[in-house]
């Protein structure tokens, strides 16, 4: 516990120190004349020393730290002693090249978890830096929602750093661009394959009769077996999941997780109507505002609507984390469109949600994520 209060603690000075950083900035470019002298950019460097630490204790970590951990590093042996390992396995190509290319430099496991963290941050860093609006706030959101996820599922948080680079290129509407960085997330963790409805949701209207029927099919899929019986026609191996401790549902964390997703999907929401007034999305990009707005509407809709089927296998969640990441923008960027006092507020309300979130998930869910105590590789 000493090894989380002692991060925890870092990373709220460093929040801080980034949110003076940015108030300064935005005091001095009121103030200048844009045409006699250029404004100042905040370039994020106490977030980018915040993702800089936490990409370091993801490299540098021991087997004992991550549920799958030492999973991936008994693969890499295995990848790297056997040439044809990947027509004998059920991983991906993607994932089983990178641990090819990783054995022709080093026989040491910790080699792909070093090259995978930098590959991982690398694109978070650039992604958070391009479109967030708050990086003090998207400094905490990551830590709370995402750290511990590039910790434990190293194939699919690489899949959701390609998808950030696909939906850069959905935002500027380079439709193939999106779909070619949506495969590649597909070659290391086939789930991603569901991410290629970012390409459509910007042309399907946010319609609320429509929200409504989704919402009720959640529910039927939740409880009943509808939901076993669609995966065992559609992807049969992955039915075992529907048994064991994965259909542990985890009431408690499942419904933190549902009620938490539907407060940010409604400070979203009300954030999107006060921009339709100004015909401005709360994103950048070449999408019009209500293409944009129906692309940040679907996904954080699903964000919250998803884990209704959490109730049925707690699993959901990973599937679901494909899209409950982009909170780490939404919410900052939502928040901007608020008044002072509102934002305010807001922040500190979300923050705290989520800070009890977490102490939710460490007292009753501690399966969930295997970190602390965190030791070192040499260790």
């Amino acid at each position: 516990m000493t090894h989380l209060l002692l991060l925890t603690a870092f990373i709220i000075v460093m929040t801080c120190l980034q949110a003076t950083s940015s108030k300064k900035i935005a005091v001095y470019n009121s103030r200048i004349n844009p045409e006699i002298q250029p404004a100042k950019k905040d370039r994020g460097i106490f977030m980018i020393i915040a993702m800089a630490i936490m990409m370091l204790l993801t490299a540098l970590r021991s087997e004992n730290v991550g549920n799958d951990t030492p999973e991936y590093i008994r693969i890499f042996n295995e990848i790297i002693s056997n040439p044809d390992y990947i027509n004998v396995t059920r991983f991906e190509v993607g994932y089983v090249f990178l641990n090819q290319i990783v054995g022709k430099f080093t026989t040491n496991p910790q080699g792909i978890l070093i090259v995978v963290a930098i590959i991982q941050y690398t694109i978070f860093i650039w992604f958070f830096l391009k479109h967030s609006k708050n990086y003090a706030l998207t400094t905490v959101l990551f830590f709370i929602l995402s750290f511990g996820s590039t910790l434990n599922i190293v194939r699919q948080t690489l899949a959701m750093a390609f998808v950030f680079i696909a939906f850069d290129r959905v935002l500027d509407k380079k439709i193939i661009g999106a779909i070619f960085w949506i495969i590649i997330a597909t070659l290391f963790h086939n789930s991603a394959i569901i991410t290629l409805v970012l390409v459509l949701l910007p042309y399907i209207k946010f319609d609320k009769v429509f929200v409504i029927i989704l919402l009720g099919l959640c529910g039927l899929f939740a409880f009943s077996d509808l939901l076993y019986k669609v995966c065992m026609l559609v992807a049969p191996s992955y039915a075992h999941y529907f048994s064991g401790q994965y259909a542990e549902s985890g009431w408690l964390a499942v419904t933190y997780q549902l009620l938490s997703n539907f407060i940010f999907f409604v400070v979203i929401l009300l954030a999107v109507i006060f921009v339709k007034k100004h015909k401005k999305g709360i994103l950048d990009g070449k999408l019009r505002y209500n293409q944009q707005n129906n692309l940040v509407l679907w996904i954080s809709f699903a964000a919250f609507a998803g884990f209704i089927l959490g109730y049925k296998i707690n699993l959901v969640d990973r599937l679901i984390s494909y899209f409950t990441i982009y909170s780490i923008i939404f919410l900052p960027n939502a928040l901007q469109k608020y008044d002072r006092t509102s934002r305010i507020i807001l922040s500190c309300g979300i923050v705290g949600v989520l800070i009890a979130y977490s102490i939710v998930v460490l007292k009753f869910r501690p399966d969930w994520n295997t970190i602390y105590p965190y030791t070192f590789f040499w260790q």
